[in-house]
């Protein structure tokens, strides 16, 4: 009853064998089958490339938060303006403005300057120190102060560069981050005296008499590298045009506008872990002075939120795709290589057949 069982449980095999004697092994049927198997291998590990290569699928949705503040982290050099002379300041649509010392005060930023040579190495280890007495910060006061003009002038003299870099929290609206020139600096080819009496004059000059100001923006370069500027954490690929942009102004100076487009997005790591930053687009506007301009050259991120948000998912198909992957390459080259093998035996006997 035993023998019978096996025999039954036999006829269920899909894989029958012949007996050794009466296997035939040819030549052309080794080259066919090293054939195959090459092409089987060279398949396998073509899916193992792709099963092991990560994807990012893309998804876009509208922005339904309610998030009030994006975390902006920059680092500027400016080569050929010193940091006497450079200002920054942020405000927004919705009236809130705020310069390098009242940032310090609230404490939703940091703002780190650092004098530089002509060959953009830091000249010390230490800060630029600013003054700290009234609006030195502000870049729509003059501040009429001999000392500090010629500090600006002797900076100028020496090709002195700034530094700025550090971060700040500004509110999800549309605003601006403002890298100025001081207006004092406009005025160095004047001392304070010729200053002071030119400003009383041009209050008499409304009378019909007196003399006015004239500003000197030509010795002021604004060109910058800007090594960082991102809005929220990193992650892999972030999309962060402008890192890395050089901006030189070889023939004059002007100002430079960046309209940036800050996207809303949601990364998902492979191991599912969450980040929620910003990425952003940019259109680059430059306005190159003519001569006679007595607007201070300057550098402006105007940035605003998108509305719609972006999903990105780092994706892997798996062990158990590339299990099935392999089975379907390698038995499917295995196929074709016995049905070449079948053709070929054939051919080769017909020939020798007609050759008998």
């Amino acid at each position: 009853m035993a023998h019978g069982r096996r025999w039954k449980l036999s006829q269920l095999t899909a894989f029958s064998h012949a007996q050794s004697h009466l296997r035939v092994q040819t030549v052309h049927g080794a080259i066919v089958t090293i054939i195959g198997a090459a092409v089987a291998l060279v398949l396998f590990i073509s899916e193992f490339r792709q099963c092991m290569l990560t994807r990012r699928v893309q998804e876009m949705k509208v922005d339904m938060s309610r998030r009030e503040t994006l975390h902006v982290t920059f680092n500027i050099t400016f080569p050929a303006l010193p940091c006497e002379a450079l200002l920054m300041d942020a405000g927004d649509v919705s009236g809130k403005w705020q310069t390098e010392s009242r940032i310090q005060v609230a404490r939703n930023g940091e703002v780190h300057k650092h004098q530089i040579d002509s060959e953009g190495r830091w000249m010390y280890l230490a800060e630029y120190t600013a003054p700290s007495a009234g609006d030195w910060d502000n870049p729509f006061v003059l501040r009429v102060d001999q000392q500090e003009m010629t500090a600006i002038e002797e900076a100028l003299k020496r090709h002195e560069g700034c530094n700025i870099y550090g971060w700040l929290d500004v509110a999800r609206v549309a605003g601006n981050i403002h890298f100025a020139v001081r207006p004092e600096a406009l005025f160095l080819s004047m001392n304070t005296q010729e200053i002071m009496h030119a400003l009383r004059q041009r209050q008499v000059l409304l009378h019909g008499v007196g003399a006015d100001l004239h500003p000197d923006a030509s010795k002021l370069n604004v060109s910058h590298v800007i090594h960082t500027l991102r809005f929220g954490p990193p992650f892999p690929e972030q999309a962060n045009p402008l890192e890395g942009v050089t901006q030189i102004d070889r023939k004059s100076t002007g100002i430079d506008k960046y309209f940036i487009k800050v996207v809303p997005t949601d990364y998902y790591s492979l191991w599912g872990r969450k980040t929620h930053t910003y990425q952003y687009s940019v259109t680059e506007y430059y306005h190159q002075f003519r001569g006679g301009e007595e607007t201070p050259p300057a550098v402006y991120l105007l940035y605003d939120s998108s509305p719609i948000m972006v999903e990105l998912r780092d994706v892997r198909p798996g062990l158990l795709r590339l299990l099935v992957r392999t089975c379907a390459v390698v038995g499917g080259a295995f196929a074709v290589t016995g049905l070449w093998d079948k053709l070929v035996h054939r051919a080769v006997t017909s020939i020798k057949k007609h050759m008998a």
